[in-house]
């Protein structure tokens, strides 16, 4: 009578054509393990002496379920023979826990760490981010398990290195976590690690961190903002820095979209300014619909300088203005402590609640705002450009002190 088959329930076939993520039993130990990027990874779990031991066998196909069936039972041997005899393998065998070829130098985290940033650097638009992955691993990561093998670095080291920092410096123990969990997967997709990355679980060691206060861009009222535009108006000045505030205000801009726009990004007779992806901080290409008196400082703009390529060039040749110029601009006017650029946007977003009562989610798509729910911007497709486009218009009006209707 043919019973429940407790070994090689897999078939060469199954593991072939397996995608779903998952841990799926061969039986004696053996696992294939699919991880959610598809990496097929063998794995033997035994219980040797009352204690259990895990050991990774390597990726599929590279080894085949035939040499996994073959390598699992060769190791569940030994361990079982080095647990009752005390005894080393013998010298013409390969030593159980070797995972790299002889003369192979096994990949260190920092190694690690600069395979998987080759990639991720480029996918960072800002410089000011990837110095920052960089200085993170360097200060607080790299003295500590920069040199150790990405493969047997366990969760109790990682602990250490975050253990300085974890209430001290939550933000930063946030993403030095982050770092290292993306670090860890990606060695473990390259087979250079076979187990599960040791960021798991180490916030319930650490215990919660301290809330750290949030801390938002200090914005001008709104209903200042037209005695602000007025103001500027009157005074003199480097034409090209007044020109990019005003811009910045009338189209709820962030800074470094205003700063660094060049002029192939707009459309003068169609109104439109559309931001390529790569500058946008949600990485979606973002369509400002553009007011008549926005058009008219881009204007200004090109009748001051034709020849350049970037709308408001800075000091130095082919480079854009500073947001240090920016911010000189509030100072002159008095408003250094009390308001910053980015902070506009946020003056712009009570003006559309209390005052013009645009809808939410036209005033979020005027801010290029991420909807947070997946399943609703899955479904909410449109950007609104029609009804931005009055909105714009409208807030041009309130800044500009026309009466407007609220």
């Amino acid at each position: 009578m043919a019973g429940l088959r407790t070994q090689n329930r897999l078939t060469a076939l199954a593991v072939e054509n397996q995608r779903r993520p998952g841990i799926y039993a061969d039986g004696a130990g053996l696992s294939l393990v699919v991880t959610d990027a598809g990496v097929k990874r063998w794995e033997l779990r035994v219980s040797v002496g009352g204690r259990r031991r895990q050991l990774g066998l390597g990726l599929y196909p590279n080894v085949s379920l035939e040499n996994a069936r073959h390598n699992a039972r060769r190791n569940a041997l030994e361990l079982r023979q080095q647990h009752r005899y005390g005894a080393r393998p013998s010298s013409g065998r390969r030593p159980l826990l070797q995972v790299e070829p002889p003369g192979i130098q096994p990949v260190t985290f920092h190694q690690a760490f600069d395979s998987y940033f080759e990639m991720k650097a480029q996918q960072l638009s800002n410089p000011k981010h990837a110095a920052q992955w960089q200085s993170t691993m360097e200060a607080f990561v790299f003295p500590s398990i920069g040199k150790r093998p990405i493969a047997d670095i366990t969760a109790a080291e990682v602990i250490d290195v975050l253990k300085p920092i974890w209430n001290d410096k939550p933000e930063t123990a946030k993403r030095v976590v982050q770092r290292m969990r993306a670090v860890f997967e990606a060695a473990i997709v390259r087979g250079d690690r076979q187990t599960a990355a040791p960021t798991t679980g180490v916030k319930t060691v650490l215990g919660t961190r301290p809330r750290a206060s949030q801390r938002h861009h200090a914005a001008l009222p709104y209903s200042e903002v037209p005695s602000f535009i007025r103001h500027r108006h009157r005074q003199t000045g480097l034409p090209t820095t007044w020109l990019a505030f005003e811009l910045l205000i009338l189209t709820a801009a962030r800074s470094n979209e205003i700063r660094s726009a060049t002029w192939d990004e707009f459309d003068l007779v169609g109104a439109l300014w559309t931001i390529p992806a790569i500058r946008m901080k949600a990485r979606d290409p973002h369509v400002v619909p553009l007011s008549d008196r926005a058009v008219a400082v881009l204007k200004a703009a090109r009748a001051d300088y034709p020849d350049s390529e970037l709308v408001f060039p800075g000091a130095k040749p082919g480079r854009p203005l500073s947001d240090m110029t920016l911010t000189k601009v509030l100072r002159s006017a008095g408003l250094g402590g009390r308001a910053t650029a980015h902070g506009f946007r946020s003056s712009f977003k009570d003006w559309c609640a209390e005052f013009a009562q645009a809808r939410d989610e036209v005033s979020e798509a005027a801010l290029a705002h991420k909807i947070p729910n997946k399943v609703r911007a899955a479904y909410l497709r449109t950007s609104f450009l029609d009804e931005r486009r009055a909105l714009m218009q409208r807030w041009e009006d309130y800044v500009s002190g026309r009466p407007v209707i609220a």
